[in-house]
């Protein structure tokens, strides 16, 4: 959503599939990797049994990206996500994002390349949402 596309998206997530996305307010609302672990997990677990269970949950990821949304300046947070790639062992990036798809959310229009539209009483199934 903060890439301003599914077409965006599709196109970042197949050039680069290992990519976990950050956005300014996840990480000021704790919702990055390390702030969930420390909130969440640390309490109820530990911190030993916590930090494994984060690195192995996000071995498989290559980069950590931190979305600038526009909404406010990212600098103040971009320690936290930079820590978040060093204690994962990620590579980090910053990228520009584009609101233009949550514009589309909430003043239309709403295209067929961004949205799925049905009809009232149609029968929603799985396959319109596998693209």
């Amino acid at each position: 959503m903060f890439l301003g596309s599914r077409a965006a998206y599709n196109k970042a997530f197949h050039d680069r599939p290992g990519t976990y996305y950050l956005t300014p307010g996840w990480v000021a609302e704790k919702k990055d990797p390390l702030g969930n672990m420390e909130e969440e997990w640390v309490p109820r677990v530990g911190r030993e049994i916590a930090e494994w269970a984060l690195k192995e949950e996000l071995k498989n990821y290559t980069h950590i990206v931190l979305i600038d949304t526009k909404v406010a300046d990212p600098s103040p947070l971009r320690a936290k996500a930079l820590e978040n790639a060093h204690f994962l062992g990620k590579q980090y990036e910053e990228i520009s994002g584009n609101p233009d798809y949550f514009q589309k959310i909430l003043f239309g229009p709403y295209p067929g390349d961004d949205f799925l539209l049905f009809q009232q009483g149609e029968m929603v199934a799985q396959k319109p949402f596998l693209y």
